[in-house]
């Protein structure tokens, strides 16, 4: 803030005219923080991303007045890992949750390893962004899906003032009240009637946040269970989607009932878009938008089979509980009309705990962490140095993804299988799909990735599969 004081007064607006004339914008100190993270919503589920059957308008003008990451990924390729890495800005390695928590279970006869052991919750001793921006006295807030653990490692034992139907639940029973087991959660339970939808719930308690904090500062993570099974969505848009597809909606995938869940996410977002319009407080306020891995493109286990698979993802391979591209590339679009120039698309490749970082660097905050970068340079227009990504999934996925580890480097993907010790080697800009394996092609590049992934995980530390000794072979 400029200050009318002599000296000081005009040295600040030599300081002014100078950014402005070397074309620079000063970025404004410490911003209203938004961040919404979708629940299995794929890559190409949006229309900003190319999807021409599911209607997302408000996402599409985020993206619009904002910038859109074609290259962003989750963590990893499942909930609970991809979740702890975006609110401590570490690997899941680093906190050593590679699996969704309650997901990793003692080998079959029927799986060649044994996978390593997981941490069941995500460990207070790790700092999150809640707790960080303390420092800053930000008021903090986690709206929905936590999964990472209850009691006491739930989001107001990790530096959230406020709590709102966030435990240890991966999963409503229903997108429809209760929701969740009678009394389970009367923070919207008691709130909420017969035929409420929980994805507007907890916009309506997101809502009241935003304009109870207003006049202040204030962190809010919002995430939604949708659009993750149960495939539920409301009457009214499936309709919609049932009659846009001219009734061939028995196969034909985005389903229709998971195009209406996703559509009204658009709708709440918009929602929220419009609260910080209205209470004046949208040009410095950050929205982030991202997802926690890919889309669903398998069946369900039978308790939660209806309707699924419900979407593809497009160009990329595979989806959620895998290393291709279908489980890890998400969406990622962030708006802050006070510093970040609109109509923006950006393709250096990102990673969720890069947030963290990010965030920190917004803030004027020391506390970050080796695991990921600010992506502050890439708000102002500038570049990154080129760096590796890697994803560590030592554990078979319940949608049959098999141990392994993929890792990224400019254009490059290396995908290491454990079963059977094999490799394959993609080039991104060519291959999207990730359909032709140059390994034989591209001996050096081979090696080379190979070198540079296996460094990467000895400094995170990472553990591996075993032999089963119980494994049987069909």
């Amino acid at each position: 803030m400029l200050v009318r004081s002599g000296s000081n007064y005009l040295k600040a607006v030599i300081v002014l005219c100078f950014l402005i004339s070397c074309g620079e914008r000063r970025m404004p100190e410490n911003p209203n923080i938004i961040m919404i993270v979708a629940d299995d919503l794929g890559w190409y589920d949006l229309g900003c991303y190319g999807n021409d059957f599911i209607e997302t308008p408000n996402l599409d003008r985020l993206a619009f007045e904002g910038i859109l990451f074609t290259d962003a990924y989750a963590a990893a390729p499942l909930c609970s890992p991809s979740r702890a890495s975006l609110i401590t800005g570490l690997h899941p390695v680093t906190v050593n949750i590679t699996e969704h928590i309650h997901g990793n279970h003692p080998p079959g006869p029927s799986q060649k390893l044994k996978t390593p052991p997981i941490a069941q919750q995500l460990d207070t001793t790790f700092i999150t962004i809640a707790e960080a921006l303390k420092e800053k006295n930000y008021s903090t807030a986690f709206i929905g899906k936590w999964h990472l653990g209850g009691g006491a490692f739930k989001p107001e034992k990790q530096g959230f003032d406020l709590n709102i139907a966030g435990a240890w639940n991966g999963l409503p029973q229903s997108f429809f009240y209760p929701f969740f087991s009678p009394g389970e959660k009367p923070e919207i339970q008691d709130t909420s009637t017969e035929g409420d939808y929980l994805t507007d719930v907890l916009t309506d308690k997101a809502l009241d946040y935003i304009t109870e904090k207003k006049d202040g500062l204030f962190f809010m993570s919002l995430n939604y269970y949708s659009p993750h099974v149960p495939i539920e969505a409301k009457d009214s848009l499936v309709e919609k989607y049932r009659k846009k597809r001219e009734g061939d909606y028995g196969t034909e995938l985005p389903n229709i009932h998971y195009a209406a869940m996703v559509e009204s996410i658009d709708i709440n977002v918009g929602r929220v878009l419009s609260k910080l319009k209205e209470l004046d407080i949208d040009e410095n306020t950050i929205v982030v938008f991202t997802s926690d891995n890919g889309g669903l493109s398998v069946e369900e286990v039978p308790a939660f089979a209806k309707h699924t698979p419900p979407t593809d993802n497009g160009p990329l391979r595979e989806g959620k509980g895998y290393v291709y591209e279908g489980g890890i590339r998400e969406p990622l679009l962030v708006r802050w009309p006070a510093f970040i120039d609109g109509e923006r698309e950006e393709t250096t490749p990102v990673v969720a705990q890069d947030l963290f970082n990010t965030f920190m660097a917004i803030c004027r905050l020391e506390n970050t962490t080796s695991d990921g970068i600010s992506l502050v340079p890439l708000f102002k227009g500038d570049t990154l140095q080129n760096r590796g990504l890697l994803w560590h999934l030592p554990h078979y996925s319940p949608q049959h993804g098999k141990p392994s580890t993929a890792y990224r480097e400019g254009d490059w993907k290396l995908i290491h299988h454990y079963e059977d010790n094999s490799y394959e080697l993609f080039n991104l800009r060519e291959d999207t799909s990730e359909s032709i394996n140059l390994g034989e092609n591209q001996p050096k590049k081979l090696k080379e990735l190979k070198a540079n992934m296996k460094q990467m995980l000895h400094e995170l530390g990472a553990k591996f599969p075993e032999p089963n000794p119980d494994y049987v072979e069909e």
